[in-house]
């Protein structure tokens, strides 16, 4: 599991709220001790509900015994009137602090730093492709700093059966880290993929070239370019 995914997923809510299935548990416990964006985030949100969970114990234990027999609601006193007891009203305000909390101190921030990103010029790290594949040739190597992002920019041999095309970028381990499609007109010039941060971990990548044709049929292998991904302090 990568930074992104955890993030799609709501990874940190699932994880204390045991809603996670435990080979995907695995993996976040082994993803958020390396990213301290996602170990914030589960801090966050594991006080948010402690929170949570001791304000509705103290309203519990603080909301007045019932009275055997129960008054009849007088006819001219509105159904939502309960909402206004402090029994209720106390607890929920409790909670709503909580949420609003919550959303300043995890959602917000995370929002204005993505933002910051997208309206701030920012100098990449880039690596390209161009010339090099599993062929022949040195196999290129790039280091980034840990939060930083990655721009690869690579040629896609294009033909006129191919109605698409798409880069599949695989882990050292073999595994799929993400699919991109590429559209015909986009594969006519130099590609460049902007990998966001956090989503790489050191190690040799292998980025394959795929065509599409038609609907059905499977897509064609084209190329492999290789890299090597370090990290630098």
């Amino acid at each position: 599991m990568d930074h992104q995914d955890a993030l799609r997923r709501g990874a940190a809510e699932q994880y204390l709220l045991n809603e996670m299935p435990q080979p995907e548990r695995d993996e976040f416990e082994t993803h958020f001790f390396e990213c301290q964006e996602c170990a914030a985030d589960l801090r966050a949100t594991a006080a948010f509900l402690d929170g949570a969970k001791l304000e509705l114990r103290r309203s519990r234990t603080t909301r007045p015994a019932r009275a055997a027999a129960k008054k009849p609601w007088a006819a001219n006193k509105p159904w939502f009137e309960f909402l206004w007891r402090p029994a209720v009203a106390a607890p929920a305000f409790a909670l709503l602090v909580l949420v609003v909390a919550y959303q300043n101190i995890v959602i917000l921030p995370r929002f204005a730093g993505a933002s910051a990103q997208l309206k701030n010029p920012e100098i990449l790290t880039s690596l390209s492709l161009i010339g090099g594949n599993s062929r022949g040739g040195a196999v290129p190597t790039v280091a980034i700093a840990q939060g930083q992002p990655l721009l690869l920019s690579l040629d896609i041999p294009t033909a006129e059966r191919f109605s698409g095309y798409a880069c599949v970028l695989l882990a050292p381990s073999g595994a799929v880290v993400w699919s991109l499609p590429v559209s015909a007109d986009q594969a006519k010039d130099t590609v460049a993929i902007r990998l966001p941060s956090g989503v790489l971990r050191p190690g040799n990548y292998r980025l394959l070239v795929q065509g599409l044709a038609n609907a059905g049929e499977h897509p064609a292998d084209l190329t492999n370019y290789r890299f090597t991904l370090n990290s630098s302090k």
